[in-house]
C-alpha cells in the first residue's frame, strides 16, 4: 500500500475500532486517481466477438443444428492452439462438459474433429479436457441448503477445481436444461444461476459458454428474457435446411458488434466454412440456394396473381405463367427461363397443381388455373 487512497479504509476501521465504533460500510469503487495513469485495456476475448474472457455467453440454436459439435470444434482449435472456421482464438486448455452424449460420441467426434483440423489427437491430452455427465442424477450446479438457501453444487465446485488446477481459457456447458433445475420463468432464480457461473468465470478469467435451446416462440432463449439480461454476451446458430448451410450471429454484444459471423457446412462430422468448400460442393451448394430461392420467387408470383383474380397456365399461351411472371415485379428479374425451370420442380415436389380458381368467370363457369396445393412443399428444390 503505497498510495494514501489505498490505505484510508484500512485507517478507518483502526479509528473506529480504538473509539469503540463500527466502521462506516463504503461501496467497493474505482481510484481513479490512479487509474488515471493507468493505460485501459478493452475487454479479451476467449473466441473473437463471441466469448469475451471473464464472462458468461449463452450459445441457442435449434436442436440438430450442430451447437454441440461446433463447441467441442472449437475447444479443440483452442487446445491445439490453432483456429477454426476463420475465428480468432485465445490458445490454451479448453474444458467441454456435455450432459447429453456418452463417451463414445465424445470419441466419435474428436477424431472426425482432429482430422478436419490436421490435429493428432494424443497433442490435445491434458490441454483439451472432454466429459460426459450423461446419466448422473446431480448435474445441477446449485442445490437447496435445508432452509431452502441456494449454495454451489458439488459439481460447480468440481468445475471450479478443474478451470484453476488447469489454467483452462474456456469452459462450454451443455446443456443448459440438465445444468438449471429452477423455474426458467424466474427472473430471481435465473439472475442468480446465471451470477453464480459469473462469479467463477470472473474469479479465473475463463469464457465460459452455455449451450441452450430457443423457445417455442423462436426467441434466441428458452424461458425468461433474464437469460438475455444476465449475460452479457449472446450467439446463436441458424441452419438453412434446404443448403445445410449454417450461419453463426451473435444476437448480444456488450463488447463487440452484433450481426453475422460466418457460415458454414457440416462435412464428414466437422464444419468447413462456405469459402474453403471444395470446388464441385460450393457450386453445388449456390445452385440449391438459387433454385431455392426461385421457387420461393415464382410461389410469391402465383399468390399475387391469384390475389388479383388473374389466373395463369402451365401450358403456353397468353397466360403461360413464367411469361406473366417475368413482367411482374415479385419476380426480381430473374428471367422466364429460371421461371420455366422453377415451375418444372414445384410440379415434381407437389407444391402447384393445375385445378380450379377460387372465382368464376362472370357467367358462373369455373376457371381453370396453376394453383398451389393445399400443404404445399414451398419452396424445397427437387
Amino acid at each position: 500500500m503505497d498510495r494514501f487512497e489505498d490505505i484510508e479504509p484500512e485507517l478507518e476501521r483502526r479509528s473506529a475500532e480504538l473509539h469503540g465504533e463500527m466502521p462506516t460500510p463504503h461501496l467497493p469503487t474505482l481510484a481513479l486517481a490512479r487509474l488515471a495513469d493507468i493505460d485501459p485495456e478493452p475487454k479479451r476475448f476467449a473466441v473473437g466477438r463471441l466469448a469475451p474472457a471473464g464472462e458468461v455467453t449463452l450459445f441457442t440454436g435449434p436442436g440438430s443444428a450442430g451447437k454441440s459439435l461446433l463447441a467441442q470444434q472449437i475447444a479443440t482449435a483452442i487446445a491445439a492452439g490453432s483456429t477454426t472456421l476463420g475465428l480468432e482464438m485465445v490458445n490454451g486448455p479448453a474444458v467441454y462438459v456435455t450432459c447429453e452424449d456418452d463417451e463414445r460420441e465424445l470419441h466419435w467426434r474428436q477424431a472426425h474433429i482432429c482430422k478436419a483440423l490436421n490435429v493428432p489427437m494424443a497433442s490435445l491430452d491434458g490441454r483439451l479436457l472432454l466429459s460426459s455427465l450423461r446419466g448422473r442424477l446431480d448435474n445441477a450446479l446449485e442445490v437447496m441448503k435445508e432452509k431452502g438457501e441456494p449454495e454451489p453444487s458439488p459439481l460447480y465446485k468440481l468445475l471450479s477445481t478443474t478451470i484453476r488446477s488447469r489454467g483452462a481459457q474456456i469452459l462450454f456447458l451443455d446443456n443448459l436444461a440438465h445444468l438449471f433445475v429452477g423455474n426458467e420463468n424466474d427472473r430471481g432464480e435465473v439472475t442468480r444461476f446465471v451470477n453464480l457461473l459469473n462469479r467463477l468465470a470472473g474469479e479465473t478469467g475463463a469464457a465460459i459458454v452455455l449451450l441452450g435451446h430457443p423457445n417455442k416462440s423462436g426467441d434466441d432463449y428458452s424461458g425468461s428474457t433474464a437469460w438475455l439480461n444476465a449475460v452479457r454476451s449472446q450467439f446463436n446458430i441458424e441452419h438453412e435446411l434446404d443448403t445445410d448451410l449454417r450461419t453463426l450471429r451473435v444476437g448480444k454484444a456488450n463488447y463487440g458488434r452484433k450481426g453475422e459471423i460466418c457460415r458454414f457446412l457440416w462435412i464428414d462430422w466437422a464444419f468447413v466454412l462456405e469459402d474453403d468448400l471444395p470446388p464441385d460442393r460450393a457450386k453445388a451448394l449456390r445452385d440449391t440456394a438459387e433454385a431455392t430461392a426461385d421457387n420461393g420467387i415464382f410461389l410469391a408470383c402465383l399468390r399475387e396473381s391469384v390475389k388479383q383474380q388473374r389466373n395463369v397456365s402451365e401450358k403456353t399461351s397468353s397466360a403461360y405463367a413464367p411469361t406473366r411472371f417475368a413482367r411482374m415485379a415479385q419476380s426480381k428479374g430473374i428471367g422466364k427461363d429460371r421461371l420455366e425451370k422453377a415451375m418444372e420442380r414445384l410440379f415434381n415436389i407437389g407444391a402447384i397443381e393445375r385445378g380450379e380458381m377460387p372465382w368464376n368467370d362472370g357467367h358462373r363457369h369455373a376457371v381453370i388455373g396453376l394453383r398451389e396445393t393445399a400443404g404445399d412443399a414451398a419452396g424445397n428444390p427437387a
